[in-house]
């Protein structure tokens, strides 16, 4: 959290990278090593903040298409639908095959242990539905919703998985789009920002977007909290009952509380600390130790909003 602003500096920095850490210094306008490395901490407390948004995104939006398609087209759903491409031109379909090959790539290496353990040797098993939908990235659930899986000719919903599925799998597409002729392109393009957006984020990229008038804190944590809004109207399209899950958990509240400039300045060491009298912090006081001494949150509830207290620096 708070770093201090008297310390050496220097031999850490020069263990990131000059150029991504020259891009913190230009977005966030940063004037010593204290304040740069303090943007670099922030923002991997940042990115912490944004992975259950984008992990629950991608697991709800799998699950959700994979739940239908099986209920209509049974266990192995995708050797069933029809798609006006050719499996080997098609993306979803290289995806299944790229899962499969994984699995046998992992199942390999471990036969290779097994025989060295003196196991007889086996055959590679046939995999499972559970364990092919296991081994899919994000970006197969993005092209199913491609056009080549729609019917053109509402006498042949009964083939295809959409539009048919549509309102099942995005059970508050309106919310997008009321249109459902529209809708879909509308969660294609939101769909593919927030997968190119989370694999920023899983490879500790800088969170922020880059553009022309992206050019100092405020701007840039703008395009962030714009994102966690894109997150929040996503799962909500999928199932507004998970979107209020979530929100009940506080994971929109923490992100938005984390990704703001108020919390940025805390360890930038340049927020203001919050003024006690010695009655407050007498109160305080053997909490606050209680709490560095466990390192754990002290816990209370107060007119049925819960609050914790843990040590930040």
């Amino acid at each position: 959290m708070p770093l201090p602003n008297d310390y050496n500096y220097t031999p850490v920095i020069a263990l990131i990278s000059s150029p991504r850490l020259a891009s913190y210094g230009a977005a966030f306008k940063t004037t010593s090593d204290d304040e740069l490395y303090g943007v670099y901490v922030w923002s991997q407390h940042a990115a912490s903040a944004l992975y259950p948004l984008l992990q629950n995104l991608e697991i709800s939006l799998r699950n959700a298409v994979d739940q239908i398609a099986k209920e209509r087209f049974g266990e192995f759903w995708w050797e069933h639908i029809r798609c006006t491409e050719q499996p080997e031109d098609n993306n979803f379909y290289q995806n299944i095959k790229k899962a499969k090959l994984s699995l046998t790539k992992n199942w390999n290496k471990l036969e290779k242990r097994r025989r060295k353990g003196g196991i007889k040797a086996q055959q590679v098993p046939e995999w499972s539905h559970d364990q092919i939908i296991a081994a899919t990235d994000f970006s197969t659930w993005h092209f199913i919703l491609n056009n080549c899986f729609s019917a053109y000719h509402p006498a042949d919903n009964v083939h295809y998985l959409w539009p048919k599925s549509l309102s099942k799998v995005f059970r508050n597409y309106a919310s997008i789009n009321r249109d459902q002729k529209k809708v879909r392109k509308d969660l294609t393009d939101l769909l593919f920002e927030m997968r190119e957006y989370r694999n920023r984020v899983f490879h500790h990229e800088p969170i922020w977007a880059k553009a022309p008038d992206v050019n100092d804190a405020v701007s840039s944590i703008g395009t962030i909290i714009i994102k966690i809004e894109k997150l929040e109207k996503l799962i909500g399209a999928i199932e507004p009952r998970l979107l209020k899950t979530m929100q009940m958990a506080g994971f929109f509240k923490h992100a938005r509380r984390v990704c703001s400039i108020k919390e940025l300045n805390i360890y930038k060491n340049r927020e203001l600390v919050c003024e006690l009298t010695s009655e407050q912090k007498n109160t305080l006081y053997p909490h606050c130790m209680a709490s560095m001494e466990r390192n754990e949150t002290m816990f209370w509830q107060q007119d049925n909003l819960k609050f914790g207290l843990h040590l930040i620096s």
